[in-house]
């Protein structure tokens, strides 16, 4: 007694924990018997077929969420099939509580008994609408950033010509300084022999004044001494 007490207790306590993940989950997720009957169903089921009290579902059967065409061709054959195969996988449609009716990715999968008998089925649904908005955000974020992209490239490609023609005016900056520096140590060569040549010319002026003076020293003298022999012919006469 005492083992089937705690044995009891062990599935109370993992069907609670099972019953608290599958609200957490954003996937639709329902558990029916083999008569297709819902044990139990998650928010996210209820709220992806427009009803509001998850609890109303609970007892009802599977086919309140398909057409009687989509019963006929896909789910009634899906279940069999996942007897045999334990799980499966594809498109089936479902239909809301307002008769719309909207394409899902759903997963059956078997429950089986200690005996291995199967004994019902989970089962597993997204909106494979909200799949596809996801997709197209993801398909805009990725045309934003192939935008964001070229721009970037487009810029880099800026900088890279920007930065070619700034090294180019460096390179004539540093031609010009190069072409400024010859040129200050022509003039400065050519003022040094500028001085050179105006003190060999101050020199040279030097020279020619002070032969003048010489030379005007020695008329001086030659015209006195002419001046005095003259006086003396003169005296004798």
């Amino acid at each position: 007694m005492y083992n089937m007490i705690a044995e009891a207790k062990r599935v109370e306590h993992t069907i609670r924990n099972l019953t608290v993940m599958a609200e957490q989950a954003t996937e639709g997720i329902i558990i029916v018997d083999l008569d297709g009957n819902i044990r139990f169903v998650n928010t996210a089921w209820a709220s992806m077929h427009n009803y509001a009290n998850r609890a109303e579902l609970l007892g009802k059967s599977i086919s309140m969420f398909h057409t009687e065409e989509q019963m006929r061709s896909d789910v009634l054959g899906l279940l069999e099939e996942t007897k045999h195969r334990g799980q499966i996988e594809g498109t089936i449609w479902h239909m809301q509580s307002s008769g719309t009716t909207f394409a899902t990715r759903t997963k059956m999968t078997a429950l089986n008994d200690e005996n291995g008998n199967v004994v019902g089925f989970i089962v597993f649904a997204t909106d494979t609408g909200e799949i596809r908005q996801v997709e197209e955000l993801l398909m805009q974020r990725n045309t934003e950033l192939y935008a964001a992209k070229e721009q970037l490239q487009s810029q880099i490609t800026n900088c890279q010509r920007l930065r070619f023609e700034l090294q180019q005016c460096r390179n004539q900056l540093e031609q010009r300084r190069i072409e400024l520096t010859i040129a200050r140590e022509n003039f400065q060569k050519q003022n040094a022999e500028r001085e050179h040549v105006e003190n060999e010319l101050r020199q040279y002026g030097n020279d020619v004044e002070r032969q003048i003076t010489e030379l005007a020293t020695a008329l001086n003298k030659v015209v006195r001494f002419a001046e005095s022999g003259t006086e003396l012919l003169y005296d004798k006469v």
